[in-house]
């Protein structure tokens, strides 16, 4: 966890909580860094837009040059279309290793 990254999606998953949530951690610690993986269960429409949202923002920042590299839980990939699972999972992405993506998901259980 990274801090000032996590947040509450008080009415459904507003994108503007996540945007702050993706660029405070990507501001946390990342010099030297290129490229980050990011898991969100609807990444193939939240990272279509997030670059504008974050231009035309005068508290949002991403450092330059960091390629966000956007990805899909392995439990959440499989409601979504075919072409989804191809682009999105990370067991086709070079360099993303073998992970499932459900981070907070696996956290539910003893936390509660």
């Amino acid at each position: 966890f990274v801090l000032n990254s996590m947040v509450d999606f008080q009415k459904g998953e507003r994108q503007m909580n996540m945007d702050y949530a993706i660029c405070n951690a990507l501001s946390y610690n990342t010099d030297g860094l290129h490229q980050a993986f990011t898991f969100y269960n609807v990444n193939c429409q939240y990272n279509k837009h997030l670059w504008q949202q974050v231009d035309k923002s005068l508290h949002l920042t991403i450092p330059s040059g960091m390629e966000i590299i956007p990805g899909i839980g392995l439990w959440h990939i499989h409601g979504h279309q075919d072409k989804c699972f191809a682009w999105y999972t990370f067991n086709f992405i070079p360099g993303a290793a073998r992970i499932d993506g459900e981070i907070m998901e696996t956290l539910w259980a003893p936390l509660n």
